[in-house]
């Protein structure tokens, strides 16, 4: 723990809500690293839910937060419990009340059999905190590149930027710690290869409206080609092909690969 509360020690305050069209399902809330200061996973009774409870020894019955229990077994290794109560939950990417999901509980504790089935399981990849910090710039911060390429694979959002110093997760590295290099290298290798490789086949991440007549209307899970990364007048966005539309998109909606679904919610 004093590991992790080192290495998140520098991780940015938020000072407004989070507002951006890059992460509009992002949880608001207390930046990540009062994650390690505060532990609200640590008392999962704090709220008093009617969907897994236990009779106690005086013959009162306590009603356990199924999401408060989630989130306290994907920091602590639980891989039991987690797969247990993650169908307790109504929607396992939300956050506790200090911004914090599931998934970046499991990435912020190196628990990669955890964090493998989280995003099989179809948690938001992209869930922000109030500053922007997705699991990626917390696998990044951890200089962990196996779970990089894992949240990569399931859809993350490679130029996604947190709010106060506008960094992206390869921007999160840490130089002094070790793997810098093999990390460091892996994200801003796939920055540059985004758009490049495959043929430029990109995914959209979100939805995205048109603002104006030369960009395009993209909904979530679309396939579109890149015909080009820059240009004299924009770097920050593409323009792309879909279908038989071009125009400008926002690199910062788009993935190497789409996000994958949620799982049916049933038992099976």
């Amino acid at each position: 723990l004093e590991v992790l509360r080192r290495r998140l020690s520098n991780a940015p305050r938020p000072l407004k809500k989070r507002g951006s069209i890059t992460e509009p399902e992002g949880p608001q809330g207390p930046n990540i690293q009062k994650l390690l200061y505060q532990r609200f996973v640590r008392n999962p009774f704090l709220f008093s839910l009617p969907s897994f409870s236990q009779r106690t020894g005086h013959g009162l019955r306590v009603k356990f937060n199924p999401l408060a229990l989630l989130l306290d077994a994907s920091l602590e290794g639980e891989f039991d419990l987690v797969q247990r109560i993650i169908y307790e939950v109504e929607n396992p990417s939300l956050p506790n009340d200090e911004g914090i999901t599931p998934l970046h509980n499991a990435v912020c504790a190196g628990h990669h059999h955890i964090v493998k089935f989280l995003l099989d399981f179809g948690v938001n990849v992209n869930a922000a905190d109030s500053d922007g910090w997705t699991p990626l710039h917390c696998a990044a911060s951890c200089n962990s590149v196996h779970l990089c390429k894992m949240l990569v694979e399931s859809g993350a959002a490679i130029f996604a930027q947190t709010i106060s110093d506008v960094e992206t997760a390869a921007d999160k590295c840490e130089e002094m710690e070790e793997g810098y290099t093999q990390c460091s290298q892996f994200l801003y290798g796939v920055q540059e290869k985004l758009g490049v490789m495959n043929k430029g086949l990109v995914y959209a991440l979100w939805d995205y409206t048109a603002q104006q007549a030369d960009e395009l209307t993209i909904s979530e899970g679309d396939s579109l080609v890149i015909l080009r990364r820059r240009d004299d007048t924009e770097t920050d966005w593409w323009w792309a092909r879909l279908n038989d539309r071009e125009g400008y998109v926002p690199r910062n909606l788009l993935g190497l690969y789409p996000r994958i679904k949620p799982r049916q919610r049933s038992l099976a």
